[in-house]
């Protein structure tokens, strides 16, 4: 009997070990499951705090150069250049950002949704970035490139030839749209550039770089047209013949609007940062709408080839290559 008696003790004593040793192994179990979630959390806090810093410095590069620029007069050069060196730096630390399979993904404008290259998700231009009261001068020196220099700067002359149709980007006041806008019409023309072909490289509204600076990829840019001195432009709800926004040339020295800014690209990698060579294929990206400068077979009429803001600037009839005059 006390054989019997001892056993069930040891197996009792047994029993409540392994109840307290399960609890133990619960209690750890949870530990752990508390220090990833909180390892997860932390990860997140992290993710976020660097995409919020991410947009700052995309801020700074291509809006905010007002408190630099608007405090000195034109003809100094720090009224051209405060804010735009500091751009040029910190596009350079600025990463890179892909898509995987899909290609290169463009950041989200500033403090607005990312884009979603779909013509119904109408976005309106910021007023506060026109050329009203902006310290942008309304001229810069023309910088020809028949040295041979590749390397294009504010100033610079270019004509933008569609590398799958070879039709160089073109307007003139003999064309207007037929969709409601009535504004000068912008289409592909023939095979060899002319004089209305050329473009000036400009910078964006309120931003105040010295005449002569690099461009590097990811910059806002305006393209003056030379013979009309109207700007490349986009907006919504108007669609030439395919359906796609249409692109227009619109305004003058002292009328220009945030449509009329475009964000320079190569093609591929976005090459954030890096200096734009006019040897790139390059994408040019209409910054309030996000799609691409886009042509195609598709005349309008006679030689007038329809040029269009469309999609995320990852087809072929996205690409365009620079004509150096």
């Amino acid at each position: 009997k006390w054989g019997k008696t001892a056993g069930l003790a040891t197996l009792g004593a047994a029993a409540i070990g392994a109840v307290a040793y399960g609890a133990h192994e619960l209690y750890e179990r949870k530990e752990e499951r508390e220090e990833e979630e909180e390892e997860k959390r932390r990860k997140e806090e992290e993710e976020e705090r660097r995409r919020k810093q991410q947009q700052q410095q995309q801020h700074h590069q291509q809006q905010n150069y007002q408190q630099q620029g608007g405090r000195h007069s034109p003809g100094h050069d720090s009224a051209y250049g405060g804010g735009y060196q500091q751009q040029q730096q910190q596009q350079q630390q600025r990463p890179q950002q892909y898509g995987g399979s899909d290609g290169f993904v463009p950041p989200a404008p500033f403090g607005r949704p990312a884009y979603s290259f779909n013509q119904n998700d109408v976005r309106h231009a910021d007023p506060a970035r026109n050329s009203e009261n902006s310290p942008t001068p309304r001229q810069y020196p023309q910088l020809r490139h028949n040295n041979g220099d590749t390397v294009i700067k504010i100033g610079s002359v270019v004509a933008l030839k569609h590398n799958m149709t070879g039709r160089f980007l073109h307007t003139d006041r003999s064309h207007s749209t037929q969709t409601g806008s009535n504004q000068q019409l912008v289409f592909g023309y023939r095979w060899n550039p002319d004089q209305n072909d050329w473009w000036q490289v400009l910078p964006a509204n309120r931003d105040v770089p010295v005449p002569g600076s690099v461009v590097s990829y990811g910059t806002q840019i305006r393209l003056r047209h030379l013979e009309t001195g109207r700007h490349l432009h986009s907006h919504y709800n108007f669609h030439d013949k395919s359906g796609q926004n249409e692109v227009t040339a619109y305004g003058d020295e002292s009328l220009s609007d945030e449509n009329d800014h475009w964000t320079i690209e190569r093609w591929g990698d976005g090459a954030y940062g890096q200096t734009w060579n006019g040897n790139d294929v390059v994408v040019l990206r209409h910054y309030v709408s996000g799609m691409a400068l886009h042509s195609h077979e598709i005349l309008i009429s006679e030689d007038v080839q329809s040029v269009t803001c469309f999609g995320p600037g990852r087809e072929e009839n996205d690409k365009w290559r620079l004509h150096l005059h």
